[in-house]
């Protein structure tokens, strides 16, 4: 009978993986698609940049104690992105501080709009880190 395989290595690769797509995704609408990224556009890549490089460390490190950073900066950044789409159904619900010349009601993608993009990922590395929080206290 094979050992059990240890899930924390695997959780962490893959919150690396989905932070360092987001990141990369980002990059690309706005810098080779041109998209203007609006005040809150870029609140959310403040807490999406950082998990790329940080879990990305910590993977090469094996260093499974990330797990507290990562899953904070994912909820802040998940709630920023779940606002943000908030704004994009209901234009004018809020009085947000988004102004000319990119108003965060812009959809550059209504088939699946940018915010609800980094909401996923944000979901994914929160419950990756979840995930990996039991099995760093060994309740995996």
């Amino acid at each position: 009978m094979l050992p059990p395989v240890k899930r924390a290595p695997l959780l962490l690769a893959f919150a690396w993986v989905v932070a360092l797509v987001a990141t990369l995704g980002s990059l690309y609408y706005s810098e080779v698609r041109l998209f203007l990224p609006c005040e809150l556009c870029w609140y959310q890549r403040i807490f999406m940049y950082p998990q790329a490089v940080i879990l990305g460390l910590a993977l090469w490190r094996q260093d499974f104690g990330i797990w507290p950073y990562s899953l904070a900066l994912s909820l802040l950044g998940g709630s920023v992105s779940a606002l943000h789409l908030t704004q994009e159904w209901f234009p004018g619900l809020f009085p947000l501080a988004c102004k000319p010349p990119v108003p965060c009601s812009v959809e550059y993608i209504p088939q699946f709009p940018i915010p609800l993009q980094a909401l996923i990922a944000f979901l994914l590395i929160a419950f990756s880190m979840a995930l990996l929080s039991r099995e760093a206290r060994g309740r995996g």
